[in-house]
């Protein structure tokens, strides 16, 4: 069992598959700015990080803001995974 906050709780759990159409980008910020908001982060402040490398660098950032809240599935020889 795991003490959370009520906020955490009102957020359900959400899978990306990065190997398709979810894997943009784009849409990978889009989701980044919708959940800061929710959770109260500064969305500008991290899209503005995921926009300081290339596309693994922004998975990675979104995914130690977002980790807790957002599943993202790979194809099994991603450079995602290295």
């Amino acid at each position: 069992m795991a003490i959370k906050a009520k906020l955490q709780q009102k957020i359900p759990k959400v899978t990306l598959d990065l190997s398709g159409h979810d894997g943009n980008i784009f849409v990978v910020m889009n989701l980044a700015t919708k959940l800061a908001h929710r959770l109260g982060y500064d969305s500008k402040k991290v899209i503005d990080r995921m926009k300081q490398g290339d596309h693994k660098h922004a998975i990675n950032v979104f995914e130690s803001y977002f980790g807790d809240y957002v599943d993202l599935l790979v194809d099994s020889d991603s450079e995602l995974l290295n």
